[in-house]
């Protein structure tokens, strides 16, 4: 369906059929009416890339943790990735914390109320503005993320990639003509729980309300729809996890934040071309680079290797136990002797706070356990 095809009739009867279903379709969400923008905010980054049951439980620790944009701003970043840990795509929470100190330092702690006043903020972008602004604001801002752009796209029958930047283009012209001027959060939020629940990955056509409004159906393409690029084939990456022993304390390193894990802690890593066969060549090449980060070091006990997926990798993680017997660290990031019992307050990657898991409990024990 061409975007000229798209007529006021059609956009009335569209936005009629949306809002009619919402009353009874509509997904029963624990933020359903929430206004106050800065919970609003928190929730869609938190959304990004996540689902709604995963998001929920840390949506209450981080407002309990921070429960307004000033107690947010005023905290140390570490306390926000500690909170947000396990949620992934940690530079999520790094903009959240920058964001809010531009808020109360450059803002005065006024929000401003458009979707593009907000996309000044850090981490902000076209759908989280749009959001922010409709739902808190009931502006009449336009939304696009995976359930409208896939509703979008068999609405329209659009034969690009929804995510190449025609079909951004096609498919954002599209939200800023439904919108409406009244009510727009709550249209906004129908529009998505349409997507979610009824226009999902496997359509149920039958049950669309705005299935007479919807191109691909009338042309038999709505499993056709929307046209995906082939995905990126995905890298598998080995790496050995050194958690070096001082009495009570590991050495942990911070990961510099232009990097994977960025402002998290975890264990010095060696990254390899494939499996270690756990020889003891294998032990005396970990010594000797240990070597080079200024730390003489001997090898204790081998882990259970693991497996954990990072965006379009898939890392084989090793870890290895050693004990420290002399040097400083002069390795290239921040590094620090942490006690193991302080291994909880500490904003860990996944991948180091399941390796510091099994430390606390070998500990406990009276030993690592494997």
């Amino acid at each position: 369906m061409d975007q000229c095809a798209v007529s006021s009739e059609w956009v009335a009867r569209f936005r009629r059929s949306v809002r009619r279903w919402y009353v009874r379709g509509g997904r029963d969400l624990p933020w359903v009416g929430e206004r106050d923008p800065y919970a609003v905010w928190v929730r869609e980054i938190m959304l990004q890339q996540t689902t709604v049951k995963a998001v929920v439980p840390y949506l209450e620790r981080f407002l309990d943790q921070f429960p307004t944009v000033e107690e947010l701003a005023a905290s140390e970043t570490g306390e926000v990735l500690r909170v947000w840990e396990g949620l992934g795509y940690y530079s999520r929470a790094r903009n959240l914390h920058r964001a809010a100190r531009v808020i109360v330092e450059e803002w005065g702690g006024q929000w401003r109320e458009t979707a593009v006043e907000l996309q000044a903020l850090p981490g902000i972008g076209p759908y989280t503005a749009g959001a922010i602004a409709s739902f808190a604001f009931d502006q009449p801002a336009a939304i696009v993320e995976a359930n409208t752009a896939r509703l979008f796209s068999r609405l329209l029958a659009l034969g690009v990639d929804p995510s190449s930047s025609e079909g951004r283009g096609q498919l954002w012209s599209l939200a800023e003509r439904v919108v409406p001027r009244v009510r727009a959060g709550e249209f906004n939020q129908a529009l998505i729980d349409l997507g979610a629940t009824v226009c999902g990955v496997e359509a149920r056509c039958r049950e669309c309300p705005v299935r007479s409004s919807c191109r691909s159906l009338e042309l038999g393409e709505v499993d056709r729809v929307p046209v995906r690029s082939p995905r990126r084939r995905t890298t598998d990456l080995f790496e050995l996890l050194l958690v070096i022993r001082r009495d009570d304390r590991l050495l942990l390193i911070q990961h510099p934040e232009n990097e994977r894990w960025g402002g998290l802690w975890g264990f010095p890593t060696l990254s390899r071309q494939g499996p270690l066969a756990r020889s003891r060549i294998d032990e005396l090449q970990i010594v000797s680079e240990a070597a080079e980060w200024g730390c003489d070091v001997e090898v204790d006990e081998w882990l259970q290797e693991f497996r954990h997926g990072v965006t379009r990798f898939r890392l084989h993680l090793q870890p290895v136990v050693a004990t420290w017997r002399a040097g400083n660290w002069t390795g290239p990031v921040v590094a620090e002797w942490v006690e193991i019992d302080e291994l909880p307050a500490r904003p860990l990657s996944v991948a180091a706070r399941r390796v510091a898991d099994r430390v606390q409990e070998g500990q406990r024990c009276g030993g690592v356990s494997r």
